[in-house]
């Protein structure tokens, strides 16, 4: 007797196709989710690294604040820090790698939630043209600059939001900002590392 050959019905092929398709679907979802995570953590691992530049630069510069003011002697004391509750100025050295000199800081909030440096450069007697304003982070919803220090009759001063001698220097600053997104912005506290409260000096 002469066996006839035997295959798969129609059936069967199309309950193997849908299990294929079945799994198909579940291994492009689970592609899509890996590649959503890892997009995810590459973006959360860049915002922390901004933030954590921001803050670096920051305790960098304002750390080497000095006492020193643009202006001739004899000419009505220009201020060597300006401290507000949303923007500040003070003068400091540039890092080197960055061009070096001596610059007048300029920090504060822009349109845009944007938190942006200004900087001009100390010659002679004088100020230099600002260049444009450098973008330091973004995504900045607030900023709140508190100051500390020693007042003129020698005592020391708890955290204010307004520094009221812009001829002297604080002692310490701190920075508070808020962020959007997932990455926070940890409580800033920077102590000058010139703990100088006296009158400042006249370039």
């Amino acid at each position: 007797m002469i066996r006839r050959a035997q295959g798969f019905t129609l059936l069967e092929v199309l309950v193997v196709l849908s299990l294929l398709g079945v799994l198909l679907t579940l291994i492009a979802g689970a592609i899509t989710g890996a590649n959503r995570a890892m997009s995810k953590a590459e973006r959360y691992s860049t915002r922390l690294d901004e933030v954590r530049s921001t803050q670096n630069f920051l305790r960098n510069a304002i750390g080497q604040t000095l006492p020193l003011a643009a202006g001739a002697p004899g000419v009505t004391q220009s201020p060597v820090f300006v401290g507000e509750p949303h923007s500040m100025s003070f003068y400091a050295p540039l890092v080197a790698n960055l061009g070096g000199g001596l610059y007048r800081y300029s920090l504060a909030l822009a349109p845009g939630q944007r938190l942006q440096i200004s900087l001009e450069r100390l010659r002679d007697q004088g100020l230099l043209p600002a260049d444009e304003p450098q973008v330091l982070l973004h995504q900045v919803q607030g900023v709140q600059f508190s100051y500390r220090g020693i007042s003129p009759k020698g005592g020391a001063t708890d955290w204010l939001d307004h520094w009221p001698w812009p001829g002297r220097l604080p002692v310490s600053v701190r920075i508070d900002a808020q962020l959007a997104g997932p990455v926070p912005w940890p409580l800033q506290s920077i102590d000058l590392r010139l703990d100088l409260s006296s009158e400042a000096r006249t370039l």
